[in-house]
């Protein structure tokens, strides 16, 4: 019987304890993390505001996508509560309800089984790029309090928030892509294509006249070989020399299928993920888009794969606006050497 009473008198201590510690306890933890975002203000916005938006990028959605969902209201408008319902125990049950929204605020009661609690998201920004804080404070149950005091719980939720706000980085920037000198850098995956190829180093001002003279001689050794022409005429560039005014280039023909290079014309493959820019305007004006593909490259830390392709899409035969005309430059690519790091092994 001593054993039992001291048990009892164990277990009433060490709830005594624990109702003074969740008396004197935290009754909320504030956990807050931002982010910048390269997309304009309103495309951030949307996607926090309206409920619809969330599994693009809610971390607990990435969980478990097969979570159940229920939206009451109207999706964006004051009242409006979204409802979920998971098995995964990492996500759970519960509600999230709009209670305020302002152009750069919108305020929110959730309850994910510990009973409501606020939470907000302030969207600041322009056009261009975007900060945004996402933020809660946490009200634990009174009988849960004492927990809060050995769980770091801005390190446990604030790393969803984390995760979350990372997803929604990578979603509206992909909406948005940043733009260079007005140009958008685009990925692409271009399949290996075999070109017809006449080489040589050409002066800047006798590029056209290049062209001109060479484009209609591939096409012929092609077909001479039993290929036919399967895509736009290309311009080839391994070398651009701003000092001599030359460049080492070839006037390419794309093929429907591979053949036997002769002494006069070349045959290169090409293939892989690249990075386009599609380009509107005169042919002898593409150095801007060069130039943002440079910058594009410099900050992801990128270097091309020579050659350069521009790729000639319109017919200056059939559209005389050059305005109309259409290029795309791609560069393939590969991660940069970082020459220092080498330079210490």
């Amino acid at each position: 019987m001593k054993i039992l009473k001291y048990l009892l008198y164990t277990v009433l201590g060490l709830g005594t304890l624990w109702l003074l510690l969740c008396l004197f306890a935290k009754k909320a933890y504030h956990i807050e993390r931002s982010m910048d975002i390269e997309a304009p203000r309103e495309t951030v916005y949307g996607q926090v505001r309206l409920f619809k938006n969330f599994t693009n990028w809610s971390p607990w959605h990435f969980m478990d996508p097969e979570m159940k969902i229920d939206i009451q209201g109207t999706d964006g408008e004051v009242g409006a509560v979204y409802n979920w319902d998971s098995k995964n125990e990492n996500v759970g049950k519960g509600y999230q309800k709009l209670l305020a929204a302002t152009p750069k605020r919108l305020d929110y009661e959730v309850d994910f089984g510990l009973g409501p609690s606020p939470v907000f998201f302030v969207v600041e920004g322009d056009s261009l790029k975007t900060k945004i804080s996402w933020g809660m404070d946490m009200h634990l149950p009174f009988l849960m309090r004492a927990g809060g005091m050995f769980t770091d719980l801005n390190t446990y939720v604030g790393k969803d928030y984390e995760n979350g706000l990372a997803n929604l980085k990578k979603y509206c920037e992909a909406l948005n892509p940043k733009t260079y000198r007005g140009y958008k850098v685009l990925q692409t995956e271009r399949p290996v294509t075999y070109y017809a190829a006449i080489r040589q180093v050409v002066g800047f001002q006798d590029i056209p006249q290049f062209f001109t003279d060479n484009f209609g001689k591939a096409i012929e050794a092609s077909t001479k070989a039993g290929a036919e022409m399967a895509g736009h005429p290309s311009g080839f560039f391994w070398t651009y020399d701003t000092v001599a005014l030359k460049t080492d280039m070839a006037a390419a023909i794309p093929l429907n299928k591979q053949i036997k290079p002769s002494d006069e014309v070349q045959v290169i493959s090409v293939g892989g993920k690249a990075l386009l820019i599609e380009y509107l305007g005169d042919y002898a004006k593409t150095g801007e888009a060069h130039s943002a593909m440079d910058e594009y490259m410099a900050e992801k830390k990128l270097q091309s794969i020579p050659p350069v392709i521009e790729e000639y899409v319109t017919d200056p035969a059939q559209e005389p606006d050059t305005a109309k005309w259409l290029t795309r430059i791609l560069y393939f690519v590969t991660a940069k050497v970082d020459s220092s790091a080498m330079e210490k092994k």
